[in-house]
């Protein structure tokens, strides 16, 4: 199947953060977090996600009668490295557009009470000092992915994007 639409299907898109973000993942796990997503659903891009090569099993466990199969991305298929990773960054965007005209539109909207936000912040750092700034980010994000649905923990979805240096691009700069 061709990468992006493998990649660019909502559900599929989801299921691939989840594992992203928790790098390695059980079926059980994703049923638990994405609700939403009717399990034989779950099952059938799991299947799709492993078949192309987009995620591997990783280890399998008994699990009282059955096998239980733990997924992580497969590190050999690094998805930006692919034919077009713009069209890519179109779906993510979409995506991301989709969702937030969605909630934008209802009637009972709040930003604040639901801390909605939008941020973009300069920096004047070396590639190194950026790569501290990235994993410390990355460090405090795990103690959070890690968190087990609670009735009182709400799913939100922190979305970030790591922008080339300004220099490489100069749009409306006159």
């Amino acid at each position: 199947m061709n990468i992006e639409k493998l990649i660019l299907n909502p559900a599929r898109l989801r299921i691939l953060q989840f594992i992203l973000s928790n790098e390695r993942t059980t079926v059980s796990s994703i049923m638990e977090t994405l609700t939403d997503i009717p399990r034989a659903t779950i099952y059938h891009h799991m299947k799709l996600l492993d078949e192309n090569g987009l995620i591997q099993v990783v280890e399998e466990k008994r699990v009282r009668n059955t096998i239980e199969k733990v997924y992580a991305m497969n590190k050999q298929n690094n998805i930006l490295e692919h034919d077009n990773p713009s069209k890519l960054a179109t779906g993510f965007f979409m995506e991301l557009l989709q969702e937030l005209q969605f909630y934008l539109s209802k009637s009972d909207t709040d930003c604040v009470q639901d801390k909605v936000f939008f941020n973009t912040a300069l920096i004047a750092v070396t590639d190194e000092e950026y790569d501290v700034l990235l994993k410390e980010i990355k460090d405090i994000l795990e103690m959070y992915i890690k968190n087990k649905m609670t009735p009182e923990r709400k799913l939100r979805k922190l979305s970030m994007i790591s922008s080339f240096p300004v220099d490489k691009i100069k749009v409306g700069i006159e």
